[in-house]
């Protein structure tokens, strides 16, 4: 709790004493046993988010609704549900908190890299969502590894592996899903550089409509000595969110959408071994030139 309320402090992001005592409660037994991560973005005033990574399969969505973090009867849940039946099994629930609002997201690991088309083209997936799979084909983006759904934004974030590594054409199809301009060739460099070579992408989209809000480009176990150009809050963050692990971990993400919607993202690792964690999931740190065979080649 201190340690929440410190770092929001440090990083004037809103906190709410109740809430975040309320989420701790309900997962406690999660956190415990659980990699746990901080998150923010460079824009001010943005939340201070925090993650558990769970090594285990549990109903995270039952946990919420007993806690009453949830409604007895979330609009969302057979979503999640469907998603966390996937494969046998293998699929494994997590959660986002923030500071201010507790319980934000519920995330899906699908248990390895798997087609698109499999996920979001599904009786079981809103009309809106399963229209975006056209442009996610063009773009690239055809096979996916996490969800994170949106309970107060009633969205999801997918989280695709794309195939690289990143060109600039790669890079400009992909940002106008979300609209937005080609980046600058220079700064596709500087992204590539920090980048793996089969590299994740994420897209945040309204269920409701489908549109695709944002994208994100990743770059996982960023050196703390070789980081990106970052702003001054991102810089701020990494120096003040407390990392209680052997070996560190610091995740960069280059967003695009309209708006006040391109910015920096970051990570830090808390506690429980966030390395470890990437690694069962076969993630691909910053610079490797892992190629996933699960892609076409």
């Amino acid at each position: 709790m201190e340690d929440i309320r410190s770092t929001a402090a440090a990083l004037q992001a809103p906190f709410d004493e109740e809430a975040t005592r309320k989420s701790l409660a309900a997962y406690v037994d999660d956190f415990r046993d659980s990699a746990v991560v901080w998150k923010t973005t460079g824009r001010p005033g943005d939340d201070l988010s925090y993650r558990f990574y769970k090594r285990t399969r549990t109903d995270t969505l039952a946990t919420a609704i007993d806690a009453g973090l949830l409604p007895s009867d979330p609009p969302l849940a057979p979503l999640i549900n469907f998603w966390s039946s996937l494969y046998d099994g293998a699929a494994e629930q997590s959660c986002d908190f923030t500071a201010r609002t507790g319980l934000d997201k519920t995330w899906v690991w699908l248990g390895g890299t798997r087609p698109a088309t499999d996920v979001l083209d599904a009786e079981a997936v809103p009309d809106a969502l399963r229209r975006t799979l056209p442009a996610f084909a063009w773009a690239g983006l055809a096979h996916v590894r996490f969800l994170a759904v949106d309970h107060r934004h009633h969205s999801v974030n997918i989280y695709f592996r794309v195939q690289g590594p990143v060109t600039p054409a790669q890079c400009a199809n992909i940002v106008s899903l979300a609209r937005v301009a080609p980046l600058h060739p220079e700064d596709v460099v500087e992204m590539r550089g920090f980048m793996p070579q089969d590299y994740g992408v994420s897209a945040s989209v309204c269920l409701d409509t489908g549109e695709v809000a944002r994208v994100c480009f990743y770059a996982l176990n960023v050196p703390e000595d070789r980081l990106p150009r970052i702003p001054e809050r991102i810089a701020t963050f990494l120096t003040t969110a407390p990392s209680y692990d052997t070996e560190g971990c610091t995740v960069i993400g280059w967003s695009f959408g309209p708006g006040n919607g391109t910015y920096i993202k970051a990570e830090r690792s808390c506690f429980g071994d966030m390395i470890s964690a990437f690694e069962r999931w076969s993630c691909h740190f910053s610079g490797s030139r892992q190629q996933d065979p699960a892609l076409p080649g």
